[in-house]
């Protein structure tokens, strides 16, 4: 159910987004050079977009285990051990993103209240910093249901 949730939720969110960037960008280019016009505030409009759409791609990345990773050391450490290391690093980083979450929403409780804005269309910043903080809760979720299914194996 949440993982249906996050691929379509967030995943459309993100779908959208992403075409919104694209379509901008394009009537962006095309105003710029053809009709010497840009769009007014286009610059803004894709902060917000692509801020929005790394932290609502967050969760869907966790959840499917696509970070980069490192295995330097992989080989080193016995096969039938591998999952109790791998729970333990998703539970700490569940919990080092739920801190985080928390941090980021005192800040986005100061943005609301200072009333802060984006520079030329005037965007308010609180809401999208609320969903960056929201976004690192559920990115920390999902890093204990991760460390959860670890520990259920059987190696």
């Amino acid at each position: 159910m949440a993982q249906r949730w996050l691929r379509r939720g967030l995943g459309g969110l993100a779908s959208a987004l992403l075409f919104f960037m694209m379509a901008l960008t394009f009537v962006d280019v095309v105003g710029r050079y053809l009709f010497n016009t840009p769009v007014y505030g286009g610059f803004e409009m894709t902060e917000v977009a692509l801020a929005t759409l790394i932290f609502a791609g967050l969760p869907l990345v966790t959840a499917r285990d696509e970070h980069v990773t490192v295995d330097l050391f992989d080989r080193l450490i016995p096969a039938a051990i591998r999952h109790w290391r791998d729970a333990v690093i998703a539970a700490l980083c569940g919990v080092l993103l739920f801190i985080l979450s928390y941090h980021v929403w005192g800040k986005a409780g100061d943005s609301m209240r200072y009333g802060d804005v984006t520079a030329i269309l005037e965007i308010p910043l609180g809401p999208m910093v609320y969903f960056m903080s929201v976004m690192l809760a559920a990115t920390g979720l999902v890093y204990l249901w991760l460390a959860r299914e670890q520990l259920r194996r059987d190696d």
